[in-house]
């Protein structure tokens, strides 16, 4: 007979493979009567990446000091991140952008990350008294994103699901990288089922082992064991970071250190996290590339332009902004060709990371982006637009090869305005923005 802990644990695991079957795009919230809280978010119900848990960046750092060696944590800068934005995946993002980390090492670190968060879950779930209940906050107020509110006593945790909510404004990762719900639960099930037969229900493997008897320690042990556990066992590193410094299971450490925990010869401590990495203003070399000015040296200087020239630089002020996101870059070319040659300003992105800092600094006054792109896709781009409040009626326009119904709907629901067909027809484009662009372009002042 299962008892009212398993219920509870396999009831999370049921609704979070039930997501990804149902390919859900979003964030889950998860919160358990503990006041724990972890998200989990989701793209066309496949595991991105997961947050939450007391050691953030102790659990970043060990993943990438475990996976890859060749990469300083030390020595990675990072730009202010958005609001709502997760900084250890943009980090991620920054990495793979770099080529500082291969496809195979960010897939095993993400898998790594997610594990550990999962098998905290399990973990808080299995503690949750039978007394305990969840209480939804009294104001009830919900995102307007929010589709889905659970509150389930018998289980004592919700799970507040917020469509299309991405871990990093700077962009996503390709869909291959990231992790099927069902295999990665079950595996971390697994472990934890053998975690909680040991007895160690209540061990959580973020706390750090201290030495408390030394000299009776070293009596029962032989002098390399010894050796080994008086450099490794500081007091500052939890059994997590022992096993990665050791490159050893988790399951076997504990093992290996529990009858000294049982003879109270080694203790169990809470410690802090680490210090989170800081968030300042740096080079675009250093932290996630911004577009290089494009200012040339020999420019000069406004105090010197010449009188004959504010005229047109007026104009050109005047002129519509036509953006085309596109990571191919005869596309690019040609709706430059095009869009000049109707008279409007055009600024081609290639980088769809890139392509959201960019278009809050250009504001453009429609944007044509192409459904198919590397790390984000058409559809998580058009979205990502929408949740900006500037771009709420900013016509978006699909350049897509594939022109079915299925892409039209899928399209219509993150906010597309309209389809175009590839390949690109001089005429249809033209017609397109002076259909959703009103403004007449100067047409003697072409950019």
């Amino acid at each position: 007979m299962k008892t009212r802990a398993e219920s509870t644990s396999n009831s999370f695991s049921a609704k979070l493979v039930r997501y990804g079957q149902e390919k859900f795009t979003g964030r889950l919230d998860l919160k358990v009567s503990t006041a724990q809280q972890w998200s989990l978010y989701l793209s066309y119900g496949r595991l991105v990446w997961a947050s939450g848990s007391v050691h953030p960046t102790r659990r970043w750092r060990r993943q990438i000091i475990y996976h890859c060696p060749e990469v300083n944590p030390n020595r990675i800068a990072l730009k202010k991140i958005e609001p709502g934005s997760c900084w250890d995946y943009q980090l991620m993002v920054l990495l793979a952008r770099k080529r500082m980390i291969n496809p195979q090492q960010t897939v095993v670190v993400i898998q790594g990350i997610v594990a550990e968060i999962l098998f905290d879950i399990l973990q808080s779930l299995t503690l949750v008294s039978p007394d305990q209940t969840l209480i939804q906050p009294s104001n009830g107020s919900v995102s307007s994103n929010a589709i889905e509110t659970r509150v389930n006593k018998p289980d004592n945790f919700l799970l507040n699901a917020q469509l299309g909510v991405r871990p990093s404004m700077q962009g996503i990762l390709p869909q291959t990288w990231m992790l099927e719900v069902e295999p990665i639960i079950n595996q971390v099930q697994q472990v934890w089922q053998q975690w909680s037969e040991m007895g160690w229900e209540d061990v959580s493997p973020d706390l750090a082992p201290v030495l408390l008897e030394k000299s009776a320690l070293q009596e029962q042990t032989s002098v390399a064991t010894y050796k080994n556990l008086v450099s490794l066992i500081n007091g500052k590193r939890t059994l997590r970071d022992i096993a990665a410094l050791l490159k050893r299971d988790l399951l076997l450490l504990m093992r290996s250190l529990y009858p000294y925990i049982k003879k109270q010869l080694i203790e169990l401590v809470e410690v802090p996290d680490l210090s989170a990495p800081k968030f300042v203003d740096i080079p675009a070399k250093a932290g996630i590339s911004s577009q290089k000015s494009q200012t040339p040296k020999s420019q000069t200087p406004k105090s010197q332009t010449p009188k004959s020239q504010t005229p047109k630089s007026q104009k050109k002020s005047d002129q519509a902004l036509i953006v085309c996101i596109d990571d191919h870059p005869q596309t690019c070319k040609i709706m430059k060709e095009v869009i000049q040659s109707a008279g409007y300003r055009f600024l081609g992105i290639q980088d769809s990371i890139q392509a959201l800092p960019l278009l809050l600094k250009h504001k453009p006054d429609l944007i044509f982006l192409d459904l198919v792109m590397p790390i984000v896709n058409g559809y998580e781009m058009c979205a990502q637009i929408r949740r900006v409040s500037m771009f709420a009626n900013t016509p978006v326009i699909i350049l897509t090869a594939k022109d079915g119904i299925v892409d039209r709907v899928r399209a219509r629901i993150v906010g597309a305005t309209d389809f175009l067909s590839k390949p690109i027809d001089n005429q249809k484009v033209v017609a397109t923005v002076r259909k959703y662009h009103t403004t007449s372009p100067c047409k003697t002042d072409p950019v």
